[in-house]
């Protein structure tokens, strides 16, 4: 799969993390810490989200579906 088609893919599941988060994943968000602007982009975009997106990506493009159009052994 091309970079791009990942990052497409890492979008939407990170717009996902934030939405089951409760979050609005277009909302903007401003984090400060001692008066320092440490981020400020919509909140999909937020590390904590990023990052769970590219662990669940990482995850199901590693374990292929044993869907084939034959049924499966029990």
């Amino acid at each position: 799969m091309s970079d791009h088609k990942r990052m497409a893919d890492i979008e939407v599941l990170a717009k996902m993390a934030a939405r089951i988060a409760g979050r609005d994943p277009n909302e903007l968000l401003r984090l400060e810490l001692a008066e320092v602007v440490v981020f400020e982009d919509v909140m999909w975009r937020y590390p904590d989200f990023l990052l769970r997106a590219e662990a669940a990506y990482e995850c199901l493009v590693s374990y292929p579906l044993a869907v084939t159009g034959q049924p499966t052994e029990k």
